[in-house]
């Protein structure tokens, strides 16, 4: 009776939650496994999301000391080297003092093309002096952009807004976010190959971030790590505790309660947690892979290098904190029908699919 009653209140507060359809889904199938194996729920503790909170910027920060160019313009005709000119008078601007540090990161690689592009031009003898100094700050430019990119992701707040947790898991039909992973897929990339390769203009750097700060998908996706590693960890405790102490199937053979629990494997674990689990998953595998690569790149803060890890490591981290969690459900599930020859490719199994 107890259980029942706890079963229609867990449905009935589910029901009552059409704003996160996500974690709905997962407390329905929670609440409908723990009344089949006849187990109390045990309440779940309060999530403890700390260690996966991203580091004041205070920690994420680099010094990027200020190469003076302003004294450029004394040395170089302007008719010689003219986009050179263009963007030094740019940065001496007020506008250009109070450049973000994401507008900075396009401007530098343009700078230093810029000065490429001029020292060939520096080519007769009384420039010798001109162009060693071209060519030493071209050098420390070069040198400077790791910083310059790790900056510019650590001090806005576009990448501090899709790393955060949301307030509500996926939902089940939550519509792609492309943008967002591509976004960070090539802010990945252009960081790898940094200081070699230059990073784009600052109005292509604007549209990465700008899908970045848009997303609600990167957010809500975290959060769905999170809140289906609980799930499955809670479902997997409640099928070897029931294994345990009253086995579904004691002489090995099927039993009315062990076809229960198929037909409810069946239904509310293969037909509904694990396609949400699986929509989960494939998002998450892009993401994670994004991540890794880009704590990967040269030049990042160690406290950023630690905080992107702690999420998407192959180890120890959120995501892979979900991989194991689904195996250990797996697992749980399969020892459970195993022993009652109700698992796929038993004759239980086959019997009960005709």
């Amino acid at each position: 009776m107890r259980r029942g009653v706890l079963l229609a209140l867990l449905l009935l507060l589910a029901a009552c939650q059409p704003g996160d359809p996500g974690q709905a889904l997962q407390d329905d199938y929670l609440a409908r496994l723990a009344n089949g194996l006849e187990l109390d729920l045990a309440a779940a503790p309060p999530a403890s999301l700390e260690q996966w909170r991203m580091p004041p910027r205070r920690e994420r920060l680099l010094a990027t000391p200020e190469l003076r160019i302003g004294l450029l313009d004394l040395l170089i005709d302007m008719h010689r080297c003219p986009r050179l000119q263009q963007l030094i008078a740019e940065r001496n601007n007020s506008l250009g003092k109070q450049m973000v540090a994401s507008r900075r990161l396009g401007y530098e690689g343009q700078l230093i093309a810029a000065l490429q592009d001029c020292l060939p031009v520096l080519a007769r003898p009384a420039d010798a002096a001109t162009r060693d100094t071209l060519q030493a700050l071209l050098a420390a430019k070069r040198e400077q952009l790791p910083a310059v990119f790790w900056n510019a992701v650590n001090a806005g707040p576009e990448v501090e807004q899709y790393l955060r947790f949301a307030p509500r898991a996926l939902a089940p039909e939550a519509p792609g976010d492309e943008a967002a992973l591509l976004a960070l897929e090539r802010l990945a990339e252009i960081g790898t190959h940094l200081p070699a390769a230059l990073p784009p203009a600052p109005e292509a750097l604007d549209e990465l971030f700008f899908a970045l700060h848009a997303s609600s998908g990167g957010p809500e996706l975290i959060t769905s790590l999170q809140r289906l590693t609980a799930t499955l960890e809670a479902g997997s405790e409640l099928l070897e505790r029931r294994q345990a102490t009253r086995p579904l199937c004691p002489q090995g053979r099927p039993t009315p309660r062990g076809r229960l629990m198929q037909n409810l494997f069946v239904k509310y674990y293969a037909g509904q947690l694990q396609p949400y689990l699986a929509t989960v998953h494939q998002r998450g595998q892009r993401w994670s892979a994004a991540l890794r690569r880009l704590a990967g790149a040269p030049g990042i803060p160690s406290a950023s290098r630690d905080y992107l890890l702690a999420l998407a490591g192959t180890e120890h981290s959120l995501w892979s904190g979900l991989n194991a969690a689904s195996q250990r459900h797996v697992q749980a599930w399969q020892d459970s029908l195993r022993r009652c020859q109700l698992a796929p490719g038993q004759s239980g199994w086959d019997a009960s699919r005709r």
